[in-house]
């Protein structure tokens, strides 16, 4: 286990390399530079920030400076350099984003927040089109079975796109763009190891049997013991309202955050027929921000594990060379393993939920000299368990008997039975056309329009989506763009049901209320260049979301529980609408590359965040007004790269229930970072050095929620990891 003490030992076994490494380059100058069979790493000497072609902005192929939005592309060559794992890297060194990880994996991993908007479920992220969020409306885990190393680029949208995306497409669009099979057979190794007992690898083959097929196979796998928060952070304390100053984790207790993520990938492609298949797991801790004397405890038993299997067969028909149709069918399946559990200190809490989706989805493409058309329809058939706490273990029925809650008594003499929950069936359906126009050679105008329409709730949404695009010169544009989204109800909030004692959570449906979707409204002006050398992209932007579902939005109190034929007072909360949102803000991104090899990037954000809650108004908690990356890369002769990047924050706002902050600002954070990169040791053969938290800095990030502390709900904020290294080798043949 690494500690303090360890610090000059990593820290002179990091000199002596690079200074073996220098001086080894030195002495082989001459005879690097005489290598002339070098046709796979021959690129790395080249760097582009030229039009990148994106998909995920219209859902047709065009370059980033004509789509209908604000698309940042990490490339696979910039993954490499970089020294990226999965996607949360990639997103923690981009304008615009909020991120704080090990909030637990029942919370979503990583918190990932766009533009303000919080929620890990506001943010749709989709592989080669695939949706990865579970269809339930649960949150995605932001955890390492998001990996990159079968990816060719990651295109990252921002704005609401529920226009063409549909649900859930609130936030933006996150899109990870498998590489390729353009080889009759490529194959590519990866292993890495690292402190903390970290192992991570993957496996990618392809290949072409004949001209009309292909095969595309990826698997990765990641372990890791964690760090133990507690040793680490035990100098720190916090004030409890009735215990007074106290240590923030139970001091006899080891606090590790261990995890196990896998996925794969395999696709396969016949001429115009082509079939999908994604997994993901997850084993992730739970109660990762759980203070001392609280209630809540933190555990290696107290862990969620989550199983998401995607599938989709698609076939292309080209009606004309003008004209296509595209056929798909897909199907999810998500499921939290029953034996997952919610620790506290005196019982454990089990969880579940699952869910199961089918759909179909028809889409016709339409190219005319000066633009395209898009539209189509889709529908989903959606089963999905409720999310339920218990103190038993589940089984995998489709209904739960033993809630300890049989009826509720209201205030007003009421009786309402509470019955076994039950897998609930309903229908999503979808109707949207999209148009971009070439108005003139410079101008263009996109628009569109979606219908959704569920049965659960019979619930309705129409969002638009339009702009202009005003090309300066090649490669130079200015946009304006508006834009709506909607996120249904998710299953978590429509039926997510617990009880302890004299409080409850139940569903509201259980008194007579429905939940109404959660929406938002963008306005954003937008300047991009793009050139061989050089990148930048400026954007401004204001957002109002409401209807903001909040976990706990009401409560209705003075109620009895009726259980086992006994009867006590409590109080019962319910998800209600009852939160408005107002962000404004300025994003910045900057490359630019010298006469070598030598590239830097840039990245700012500003953030007004504003959040309106039950008649008050204060800053939006989990985010931070100011954000400041940047990085450098460089190659010497060869065979050697190195990435150097930093990023800081400024404080983090906090809700006024935060039992620490009590609404003040968690303080903000300077961490550096690096990745060292020794290329064609042997022919194919690369290694790796990557460093994060290089100072060895301790800090805290928000935690999920928070509460008070009294009953036992406080999450307040959560430890980070001290300074961490990987090492490894990939094989490329």
């Amino acid at each position: 286990m690494y500690s303090k003490a360890d610090r000059p030992f990593f820290a002179a076994i990091f000199m002596c390399v690079v200074a073996v490494t220098a001086l080894f380059l030195i002495i082989n100058q001459k005879a690097y530079c005489k290598t002339t069979a070098l046709p796979f790493y021959e690129p790395e000497r080249i760097y582009y920030f030229m039009d990148e072609p994106v998909v995920t902005a219209a859902r047709f192929s065009q370059p980033t400076s004509q789509a209908p939005s604000t698309v940042m592309v990490i490339t696979a060559k910039m993954i490499r350099e970089r020294g990226y794992k999965n996607l949360v890297d990639v997103l923690e060194d981009l304008p615009g984003f909020d991120i704080h990880k090990h909030i637990g994996g029942q919370a979503g991993g990583t918190y990932v927040i766009q533009r303000g908007l919080w929620g890990n479920n506001k943010l749709l992220v989709l592989k080669d089109g695939i949706r990865l969020n579970p269809e339930n409306g649960s949150n995605l885990v932001y955890g390492n079975q998001l990996s990159l190393g079968d990816i060719k680029q990651v295109e990252v949208m921002y704005g609401p796109s529920s226009a063409i995306y549909g649900a859930d497409a609130y936030a933006g669009i996150i899109n990870l763009i498998t590489k390729k099979v353009e080889s009759n057979k490529h194959a590519e190794i990866e292993v890495s190891g690292g402190n903390g007992d970290t192992v991570e690898g993957h496996m990618l083959v392809q290949a072409r049997p004949t001209e009309n097929t292909y095969l595309h196979i990826y698997a990765h796998g990641y372990g890791s013991s964690g760090f133990d928060l507690n040793d680490i952070y035990k100098g720190y304390h916090y004030h409890h309202p009735t215990l007074g100053r106290t240590h923030f984790y139970d001091p006899n207790q080891s606090f590790d955050i261990q995890e196990r993520d896998m996925d794969l990938a395999i696709k396969a492609g016949w001429k115009n027929l082509e079939f999908e298949a994604i997994y993901l797991s997850t084993h992730q801790p739970t109660n990762i921000a759980a203070p001392y004397n609280t209630g809540r405890t933190q555990h290696s038993r107290d862990r969620v594990e989550l199983d998401t299997w995607d599938f989709r067969l698609s076939h292309t028909l080209s009606l004309s060379e003008r004209f296509q149709a595209i056929t798909r069918l897909k199907g999810q399946i998500y499921r939290m393993d029953p034996h997952s559990r919610y620790g506290r200190k005196y019982f454990n809490n089990y969880i579940y939920e699952r869910s199961d989706m089918f759909g179909l989805e028809e889409q016709l493409r339409f190219d005319y000299d000066r633009g395209k058309l898009i539209g189509g329809f889709i529908f989903k058939r959606i089963s999905t368990m409720p999310y339920l706490n218990s103190r038993n273990p589940f089984d995998e029925g489709d209904t739960y008997d033993d809630f300890p809650i049989k009826e509720v008594i209201t205030s007003d003499g009421k009786h309402i039975g509470i019955g076994p929950f039950k897998e609930h069936d309903y229908w999503t359906y979808g109707l949207y056309l999209q148009a971009h126009h070439e108005l003139t050679d410079r101008l263009s105008l996109f628009g569109g329009l979606r219908f959704d329409w569920e049965t659960f709730t019979h619930h309705d949404s129409l969002n638009p989506r339009i702009g202009l695009i005003y090309t300066l010169e090649k490669g130079e544009t200015i946009k304006l763009m508006f834009g709506q989204a909607y996120i249904s109800p998710s299953a978590y909030f429509r039926f997510k049901a617990w009880v302890d004692n004299n409080y409850a959570h139940l569903p509201p449906s259980t008194f007579g209320r429905n939940l109404d979707p959660e929406k938002v409204s963008s306005l954003e002006l937008s300047y991009s260049k793009h050139t061989k050398r050089f990148f930048l992209n400026l954007s401004t932007y204001v957002s109002r979301s409401r209807d903001s579902i909040q976990e706990a939005g009401s409560f209705i109190r003075d109620v009895f529980f009726v259980t086992d034929g006994t009867q006590e007072k409590a109080t019962v909360e319910l998800a209600d609408n009852v939160g408005r949102l107002t962000n404004f803000g300025i994003d910045v991104s900057i490359n630019y590359k010298f006469s070598r090899p030598f590239i830097l990037n840039f990245g700012y954000s500003f953030i007004n965040s504003r959040q309106h809650l039950r008649g008050h108004s204060f800053d939006g908690p989990k985010i931070s007004n100011h954000k400041l990356m940047g990085g450098i890369t460089g190659y010497i002769g060869d065979h050697f790269s190195y990435n150097l990047r930093c990023r800081w924050r400024s404080e983090i706002h906090t809700s006024p229930t935060n039992t620490v902050y009590h609404g003040s600002t968690i303080p903000g954070i300077f961490l550096l970072d690096a990745n060292l990169r020794w290329l064609n040791l042997l022919p194919g053969l690369d290694a790796h050095l990557t460093l994060r938290n290089i100072l060895d800095s301790k800090y805290f990030t928000a935690a999920n929620e928070s509460g008070d502390p009294t009953n036992g709900a406080s999450l307040p904020r959560v430890p980070q990891d001290p300074f961490s290294f990987l090492i490894g080798l990939s094989y490329r043949f």
